[in-house]
């Protein structure tokens, strides 16, 4: 793939990525939400949540390796999306799952998860914020079912520690970590070869 390509189709991910940022901020801003305070240091926020990234992709790499048709499923899901991260260095690997982090957090959890609660119970709020969220990262059947309980796992994570740093350190660590495995080391998740797009 070209690299002139490689630099634009990174500049629209990162840039959907940011335009989330922003309409995160102006919908918290604008409707006047106040999120709930941390019950964690900014230390261990961020210790949490590179820990529960590596647990969840420990997850995932066991469910790929034992096989079955839901792990094909998901590995057909990886094989399909490869062409849009082909060719993207470590550092814009980093910043897409940095930024997916900061923005889908932000939205999801910042905003919709508690702006729901404010109307309805948590359990409620968490369900239909990772339905939503399941739905527009919806690839297959598989893919839906895996994100939507991954976005369960962040809000109960949001709803027990106030901590958004945490879920955003999850979230963009978890990203990262799986890009570089699809990306880089598909062996890893028994991707044949990450360049098959």
């Amino acid at each position: 793939m070209n690299p002139k390509w490689n630099l634009s189709g990174f500049g629209l991910l990162a840039g959907a990525q940011f335009a989330l940022v922003v309409l995160a901020m102006l919908l918290l801003w604008g409707l006047e939400i106040s999120l709930p305070a941390s019950t964690l240091d900014n230390f261990s926020a961020i210790a949490l949540g590179t820990v529960f990234a590596c647990i969840i992709f420990f997850i995932f790499w066991l469910v790929y390796r034992l096989g079955g048709s839901f792990a094909r499923a998901l590995l057909a899901d990886l094989n399909r999306i490869t062409a849009l991260f082909h060719g993207l260095s470590w550092w814009q690997f980093a910043m897409l799952a940095a930024l997916a982090g900061i923005g889908e957090e932000l939205l999801f959890r910042g905003f919709l998860q508690v702006w729901l609660n404010q109307y309805c119970s948590i359990t409620i709020a968490i369900i239909f914020t990772s339905v939503i969220f399941g739905l527009l990262h919806y690839l297959s059947h598989a893919y839906f079912i895996s994100v939507t309980l991954m976005s369960v796992v962040f809000g109960v994570g949001y709803y027990l520690s106030g901590s958004l740093l945490m879920v955003m350190v999850w979230h963009g660590v978890y990203d990262f970590i799986a890009l570089l495995a699809i990306m880089k080391f598909p062996h890893w998740v028994g991707i044949a070869s990450a360049s098959k797009s």
